[in-house]
C-alpha cells in the first residue's frame, strides 16, 4: 500500500476546513433565520394581544402589519404550528373587523384563517384550542355539517377541562340544540357536561362566562333543568337563571 504523503494530508485537511466552514456558515444563516422569524411572530402575537385586550381591531395598517410580519415567520419556517395558529388569528381578526366592508372580502378571511388553522392541527392534532377555534371558525362560516361537530368532537377528546373549549361547547351546543338542527343530537350530551364543567371550574370568570353565554342564547329555561343537580349552581346564580326561565 501506498503512503499516504504530507502533500495530500495537506490537501485533505484543507477540504475538512472547507467543509466545516461552510457547515458553520450554514447553520449561523440558519440560526438568524430563525431568529429573525421569532422576532416576527413576537411582533404580530403583540399585535394580537392588544386587539384581544382592547376587543376591538379598527386600523387597517396595524392589520396588515401583523399579516406582513407573521407572513414572514411561516415563510422562513413553513412548519411552526404556533406561527400557522397566529397566521389564522390575524385572517380571522380582519374577517370579523369592521376594517373590511364587503362581505366576499370578509369571508375569504375567514377562509384564510381555516386553512392556516387546518395546516396546524396537522402538525399538532392533539391540541384542543385548535379544534375548537375551528369548530367557532365553521360557526362563523355558516358551515354547519359532520365536520363541524367532528371538530367539537376532538376539542372535548383532547381538552374537555380546556377554558376556549367549554365556551365553545356552550356557544355552538345552544345554537345547535335551539335550532333544533339535526346535528344536536351528537352534542347534547357533551353540552350538559360542559356546562356543569365551567360551573364546577374554580378559575375566575368562569361561572360568569357560563352566565353570559346562557343569557345570549335565551337559554335558561335549559340550564335551569341541566343544572339542578349540580351544588355550585345553587344559591345566586340558580335564582337568576330560574328566574327567568319560569
Amino acid at each position: 500500500m501506498s503512503k499516504i504523503t504530507s502533500k495530500e494530508l495537506s490537501q485533505t485537511k484543507k477540504i475538512v476546513m472547507i467543509f466545516l466552514s461552510l457547515f458553520l456558515l450554514f447553520l449561523t444563516w440558519q440560526s438568524l433565520k430563525m431568529g429573525k422569524a421569532n422576532l416576527n411572530f413576537y411582533a404580530a402575537h403583540q399585535i394580537v394581544e392588544s386587539w384581544l385586550e382592547n376587543r376591538v381591531l379598527t386600523d387597517p395598517a396595524q392589520y396588515q402589519r401583523a399579516l406582513t410580519s407573521i407572513n414572514d415567520s411561516n415563510e422562513s419556517h413553513p412548519a411552526n404550528s404556533h406561527y400557522l395558529i397566529t397566521q389564522g388569528r390575524i385572517y380571522e381578526w380582519g374577517g370579523t373587523s369592521k376594517i373590511f366592508t364587503d362581505e366576499n372580502e370578509k369571508k375569504q378571511h375567514l377562509l384564510n384563517a381555516k386553512k392556516y388553522y387546518l395546516e396546524a392541527v396537522k402538525l399538532r392534532p392533539t391540541w384542543p384550542g385548535t379544534w375548537a377555534t375551528l369548530a367557532i371558525l365553521k360557526w362563523r362560516l355558516g358551515e354547519i355539517d359532520q365536520q363541524f361537530v367532528d371538530f367539537l368532537l376532538q376539542a372535548d377528546k383532547f381538552g374537555q377541562h380546556i377554558p376556549e373549549v367549554n365556551q365553545a361547547w356552550l356557544e355552538i351546543g345552544f345554537y345547535l340544540y335551539q335550532s333544533e338542527n339535526k346535528l344536536s343530537v351528537q352534542i347534547i350530551k357533551g353540552l350538559k357536561k360542559h356546562l356543569n364543567i365551567m360551573f364546577n371550574d374554580l378559575r375566575p370568570g368562569s361561572k360568569k362566562l357560563a352566565m353570559d353565554i346562557i343569557k345570549r342564547h335565551n337559554a335558561q329555561r335549559y340550564a335551569c333543568s341541566w343544572l339542578n343537580n349540580n351544588e355550585n349552581f345553587v344559591g345566586n346564580y340558580k335564582s337568576k337563571i330560574c328566574k327567568v326561565a319560569n
